[in-house]
C-alpha cells in the first residue's frame, strides 16, 4: 500500500468511523433519555455478558483471516485465497452457532444467576441470534483488510448502525416500552437486526470484490489449519480470558457498590453513569485513531515479513508518537470542557464529572489502541494476550478487595493503576521488538503542555459565548484544536531547525 493510498484510506475510514461513533453516542444519549441511568446500566449489564458469547465466536478470526491473505498475496498465490477464506467462513460458522445455542439454552440462567434480572433472559435470547451473522463479517473484515479493501466493511456498519438505530426508534415509539427489561429488550432485537442487514450487505461486497481479485482458478490453501491455531488461538484465548475477567468486573461493580453503602438502584445507575455514559464518550474520539490502526496491521505485517527493519521502525516510531499527541489533546478537552460534553449530549452533571476525572486517562486508552494494532502485525499476539489477561486480572481482584470500602473511588483508582500498568508492559514489548528508542519529552510530555494550555486559552476566549450543548462543545474542540496545532507546528519546526543546525545529514531522517 502507497503512502498515499493509506493515508487516503485512512481518512475515508476516520470518517466512517466518527459517523459510527458519533450516531452510538446520539443512540445512547436517546436510550438514556428513555431509559435512564439504571436502565442504562442494565443495559450495559446484558451487553457485557453477550460480549463474552461475541469472543468466543469471533476472536481472533479477523487476524488471522488477514494474515494469512496477506501471506497468499505476498507469496503472489492468489489462487489460495478463495479456499483459506472460505475455511475460516465454515471454522467460525460453526463455532458461532455452537455458543449462540448454548447461549439460548443458558438463557434463562444467565439472566437469574449472573445478571440477577430474570426479565434479561429475552434480550440475551435474541441476541444470540445475531451471533453466527456478527461472525461472518467478521471474517470478511479480514479479507477485506488484507485486500485494502478496508471501506466495504465500514459501508456495511454504518448500514448496521443506521438500521439498528432507525429500529430502536421505531420500536419505542411503537410500543412505548414501560419497564427496563422490556425496553433493551427492544434495544437488543434492534441490534440483531442490524446485524443481519449488515452481513447480507457484506456478502455482495465480497463476492464482487473476490471477483476482482483472485483468478478463476481455485488451489487448495495449504496450513490454513496451523494457521488459525497460531494466529487465532491465542488471540481467541486472551479475548476470551480478558472477555470473560470483563464481564466479571462489569457484574462486581454493581455488587460492591451496593456493599459500600448504595441502594440496589443507585449502585445501578452509579454503574450506568460511568460505563454506560462516560466511558463510550472517552473512547468517541479514538475514532480518529482506529481506522488508521486497523491499517497498520497487514502494513507493518509485510515490512516485518520482508526484513524490513527500518521500515518497522519509522512506522512504529510515528504510530505511537500520533497516538500520544492526539490521546493528549483529547485528555486536555475532557479535562477542561467535560461539563459541558456530559451537559450537552446526556444533560448529566454526574457524566460531565466523570469525563473530568478520568481525562488523564485518554492518553494511555488511545495509545492501547495502536499499540495492540503493531503488536498484532509483529506476530506478537501471544504476548499481547499475556498483557491483557493480567491487567483484566489484577482489576478484577482489586475491585474484590477494595471497592467495598470506597466504593466508586476505589475503581477510578483501580482504573488508573490498571491503565498504567498495561501501557508500560505493553509498550516495553513494542520497542524491544520494533528496536525503537521513544523520545517521551517530545512526544508526550510537552504536548501534554500544549493541549493543556490550549484548552485554557479556549476557555477563556469564549467564555459568555451564546452557544450550549452541542454547537458549544464542537467549537471549543474546534478552537482547541487550532491553538493546539499551531503550538505543535511551532514546536516541531523549532526541532527540526535545530536538528539541521547540530547534524544536517540527519535531519531527514530525525524529522521521521
Amino acid at each position: 500500500m502507497t503512502k498515499q493510498k493509506f493515508l487516503v484510506q485512512g481518512l475515508l475510514l476516520t470518517a466512517f468511523s466518527l459517523f459510527l461513533r458519533v450516531t452510538n453516542i446520539g443512540y445512547r444519549a436517546y436510550l438514556s433519555s428513555k431509559i435512564g441511568a439504571e436502565g442504562m446500566g442494565l443495559y450495559q449489564l446484558i451487553f457485557s455478558v453477550f460480549m463474552l458469547a461475541v469472543t468466543l465466536s469471533t476472536s481472533g478470526i479477523s487476524l488471522a483471516v488477514t494474515r494469512m491473505v496477506t501471506a497468499a498475496i505476498a507469496a503472489n498465490r492468489r489462487e489460495t485465497i478463495r479456499s483459506v477464506v472460505t475455511k475460516c467462513f465454515l471454522f467460525c460458522l460453526t463455532m458461532s452457532c455452537t455458543i449462540a445455542a448454548l447461549l439460548l439454552i443458558f438463557s434463562d440462567f444467565a439472566a437469574a444467576k449472573i445478571l440477577g434480572n430474570v426479565g434479561a433472559a429475552s434480550s440475551l435470547r435474541i441476541l444470540a441470534l445475531g451471533l453466527p451473522f456478527m461472525s461472518q463479517c467478521t471474517c470478511m473484515k479480514g479479507y477485506f483488510l488484507a485486500v485494502d479493501e478496508s471501506l466495504s466493511t465500514s459501508v456495511s456498519d454504518a448500514v448496521e448502525q443506521v438500521l439498528t438505530i432507525l429500529s430502536a426508534v421505531a420500536l419505542f415509539w411503537t410500543f412505548a416500552p414501560q419497564s427496563i427489561e422490556a425496553a433493551c429488550f427492544a434495544a437488543m432485537l434492534a441490534s440483531t437486526l442490524g446485524e443481519a442487514v449488515s452481513f447480507l450487505t457484506g456478502w455482495s461486497v465480497y463476492r464482487r470484490s473476490l471477483r476482482r481479485n483472485t483468478p478463476k482458478k481455485v488451489e487448495p490453501g495449504r496450513g490454513v489449519l496451523h494457521g488459525m491455531f497460531h494466529i487465532a488461538v491465542p488471540c481467541t484465548l486472551s479475548s476470551a480470558a480478558r472477555s470473560l475477567l470483563s464481564t466479571a468486573e462489569n457484574l462486581l461493580i454493581p455488587r460492591e457498590l451496593k456493599r459500600s453503602g448504595l441502594d440496589a438502584s443507585g449502585a445501578m445507575a452509579a454503574y450506568g453513569l460511568l460505563q454506560g455514559m462516560a466511558m463510550p464518550m472517552l473512547y468517541f474520539p479514538s475514532s480518529f485513531l482506529s481506522s488508521f490502526a486497523s491499517l497498520l496491521i497487514p502494513k507493518i505485517a509485510r515490512e516485518f515479513e520482508q526484513n524490513h527493519r527500518r521500515a518497522v521502525r519509522h512506522i512504529t516510531e510515528r504510530a505511537v508518537g500520533a497516538a500520544l499527541q492526539f490521546g493528549v489533546f483529547c485528555a486536555g478537552v475532557f479535562f477542561v470542557f467535560g461539563g459541558d460534553w456530559g451537559a450537552a449530549f446526556y444533560r448529566s452533571e454526574a457524566a460531565g464529572g466523570y469525563l473530568k476525572i478520568l481525562a488523564p486517562l485518554v492518553p494511555l486508552l488511545y495509545l492501547d489502541v495502536v499499540v495492540d494494532s503493531l503488536l498484532k502485525g509483529l506476530d506478537e499476539q501471544f504476548n499481547s494476550m499475556k498483557y491483557n489477561f493480567a491487567d483484566s486480572l489484577i482489576r478484577v481482584l482489586l475491585i474484590l478487595l477494595l471497592m467495598r470500602f470506597s466504593g466508586m473511588r476505589a475503581y477510578i483508582g483501580i482504573l488508573f493503576f490498571s491503565s498504567i500498568f498495561n501501557a508500560m508492559i505493553s509498550v516495553r514489548r513494542l520497542l524491544k521488538v520494533a528496536d525503537v528508542r521513544f523520545r517521551v519529552l517530545r512526544r508526550a510530555v510537552l504536548p501534554a503542555g500544549f493541549a493543556l494550555l490550549s484548552a485554557i486559552l479556549t476557555r477563556i476566549l469564549l467564555i459568555g459565548a451564546a452557544l450550549s450543548g452541542i454547537p458549544l462543545v464542537l467549537l471549543e474542540a474546534a478552537v482547541c484544536g487550532v491553538f493546539y496545532l499551531a503550538m505543535l507546528t511551532l514546536f516541531e519546526a523549532g526541532c527540526e531547525k535545530l536538528v539541521k543546525t547540530k547534524n544536517p545529514a540527519a535531519s531527514e531522517e530525525t524529522a521521521g
